[in-house]
């Protein structure tokens, strides 16, 4: 009997695993945008041939190619393949190798030292990978980690796209993505029929509540310093001021809120963040770095022996690509 219930609960577990593992690969797989981008115009140069000190876009060597396919979307990387050995975080473990990541391997000479590069297009569980590069003697293709030339010669991998500017490229694609209006079933009726929401432009993340006395036949008073309030409705149904035939009047106790300029509804962009305080420090506590080809905040902040949520912090005017000529303060 009790092995009977050992086998059913040894099941059910099992299946359970199975679904759990199931749901989280297929979330990973859907979350490679800014990489697939990256491959895909890096694969619309294969065929063009190599060229020693080549840049592009008619020849390659395998660095100018790196270089040439990250310039696109605002990366500016070292012109040689050691060079961007060094300005990128190093990824040891070929299983923890994604999509988009640099691929360094030995020169002919089996010195250890980095004399090839390319990108990765494609990743396998057992730490296998395809990489796109400029082979010397093919000019652009994507090979094969299996291949017993780049086999023997693979020293270790490199992050460019870190998790902060994947996470901003999936934010601005949804932004991008048409949202559209409720339909009428969806749509929720107000509590109190009585109580509209009146938006006032110059503060568009608060709002006021005011009540709203039933509307009457009377005519309404020419006075310019009446108040106006404006409803909150659908935009499609929501009438002009000018061409209302029946106005809103208001008791002399009720409080209401003046609109001058224009309603800002729930289909509106939202409100621009607030902006981020730098610490106070004594004058003289930061230093000015100017930016210079081929730096990285990786390598800029292992320079000042401080982190990059640090030099994010300092410099809170910074975007997620990081441009030469740029003055950044770094605190001493």
């Amino acid at each position: 009997m009790y092995k009977k219930i050992a086998i059913l609960i040894f099941t059910v577990v099992a299946f359970a695993s199975c679904g759990t593992s199931k749901k989280a690969a297929t979330a990973k797989k859907g979350s490679f945008g800014l990489q697939n981008e990256i491959i895909d115009y890096g694969k619309k140069y294969i065929g063009k041939p190599y060229r020693y000190a080549g840049k592009g876009p008619n020849s390659f060597d395998c660095s100018g190619f790196t270089s040439y396919v990250f310039r696109k979307f605002g990366y500016t990387l070292s012109p040689s393949s050691s060079g961007q050995d060094r300005q990128v975080p190093s990824i040891r473990r070929k299983k923890d190798l994604t999509k988009g990541d640099l691929v360094f391997f030995e020169g002919r000479r089996h010195n250890g030292n980095v004399g090839h590069v390319g990108i990765v297009t494609e990743t396998r569980g057992n730490g296998e990978f395809k990489f796109i590069h400029a082979s010397t003697q093919y000019g652009v293709i994507v090979s094969s980690s299996e291949e017993a030339y780049y086999a023997s010669r693979y020293l270790r991998g490199g992050r460019i796209l870190d998790d902060r500017t994947l996470a901003a490229y999936e934010r601005k694609e949804k932004d991008k993505e048409p949202s559209s209006a409720p339909s009428a079933k969806e749509r929720k009726p107000m509590d109190d029929p009585k109580k509209m929401t009146v938006f006032t432009p110059a503060a568009a993340d608060q709002h006021a509540v005011a009540a709203v006395s039933p509307v009457s036949d009377a005519p309404r008073s020419a006075d310019a310093s009446e108040p106006v309030i404006l409803v909150q409705t659908d935009p499609l149904k929501n009438e002009q001021a000018a061409h209302r035939k029946k106005p809103i009047e208001t008791p002399p106790d009720t409080i209401v809120a003046i609109v001058k300029q224009a309603v800002i509804r729930d289909d509106s962009t939202l409100p621009k963040p607030a902006e981020q305080s730098i610490p106070d420090h004594e004058p003289g506590a930061f230093l000015s770095h100017e930016v210079k080809m081929g730096e990285t905040l990786y390598s800029i902040s292992r320079h000042y022996r401080c982190t990059i949520d640090q030099l994010r912090m300092w410099n809170p005017q910074l975007g997620a690509v990081l441009q030469a000529g740029q003055t950044l303060r770094i605190a001493q």
